[in-house]
């Protein structure tokens, strides 16, 4: 099944007010994101993955990656 281009900016904009406890994560991760203002979902994905490694270390910063994927989110600026 196929969504429009339009249908699926609405549903991220709705995904990205969602807080990160959604997303499958370590306490650690979790607890460390959220020490850091990271709150909701599209507050990841609009950081650059520099930034996120900065903030969080690369190994949680994948973490937080391969959360968003495995939630169906794409980051920003990846291919389809």
């Amino acid at each position: 099944m196929s969504i429009s281009s339009e249908t699926y900016a609405r549903l991220l904009g709705l995904a990205d007010q969602a807080p990160i406890e959604c997303l499958q994560l370590s306490s650690r991760t979790l607890s460390r994101a959220k020490t850091l203002g990271y709150n909701q979902i599209g507050q990841i994905r609009s950081t650059p993955t520099s930034r996120l490694i900065g903030d969080l270390g690369e190994d949680r910063a994948e973490e937080l990656h391969r959360a968003l994927f495995d939630f169906g989110m794409r980051q920003p600026g990846t291919a389809d």
